[in-house]
């Protein structure tokens, strides 16, 4: 399994989200090629935003963690 897809979790369940999926590609069916491809470079820099927040989040823990720091509440 992807280390990642374990981290993720979006609270849709499976048919929720195979649901989702018909219902998108039949929005965006009646779209040109240019608008799709924008939508696609949106929703791709989205990802490439979250995995950037997440990577950083998880660095800082591993350096805080290295340093000794009591993180517990």
């Amino acid at each position: 399994m992807d280390p990642e897809a374990k981290s993720f979790q979006s609270g849709v369940s499976d048919v929720a989200l195979e649901t989702l999926k018909r219902r998108l590609v039949d929005l965006v069916e009646p779209l040109n090629d240019a608008q799709l491809l924008e939508l696609a470079d949106g929703i791709h820099e989205m990802l490439r935003q979250r995995r950037t927040v997440r990577q950083h989040h998880a660095e800082r823990m591993n350096d805080r963690a290295r340093h000794g720091l009591d993180l517990r509440i």
